[in-house]
């Protein structure tokens, strides 16, 4: 019969861990109601938000192993937003300059904001 000798060291037993991150500290992330503290052996830490979507290997003892997965939810909204707010701005500029050419009334920069904002604040309420 062979019997394994382990000298007492135990295995370290680790889980994948998935959710959106709570809040962010210098010492670790919360992740569904609980603390994770960053391993002083982690490779990489990624830069993390509060409201990014994560994925990590995690430690029995609540220490983060290693980053599978980060997603930034934020910067996809802020993305959307811009590009809304750019696109107001052209719809805005082109009917502007349609009018101007068909009727001969000037707007002013102030003028064409003003469209752009109340375009912008239609198509984002849809």
């Amino acid at each position: 019969m062979i019997k394994r000798i382990n000298n007492g060291v135990k295995e370290a037993k680790t889980e994948v861990v998935a959710g959106t991150v709570q809040a962010v500290n210098e010492k670790g992330i919360k992740v569904n109601d609980r603390w994770y503290n960053f391993s002083r052996f982690l490779q990489e830490k990624p830069q993390i938000e509060a409201k990014d979507e994560v994925e990590f290997l995690a430690s029995d003892s609540g220490f983060i192993v290693k980053f599978l997965n980060v997603s930034s939810k934020g910067t996809e909204n802020q993305d959307e937003a811009e590009n809304l707010l750019l696109n107001a701005l052209r719809s805005a500029v082109k009917i502007t300059s349609i009018l101007e050419s068909e009727v001969s009334i000037k707007f002013s920069t102030q003028d064409i904001i003003k469209l752009a904002l109340t375009l912008f604040i239609q198509k984002s309420s849809l």
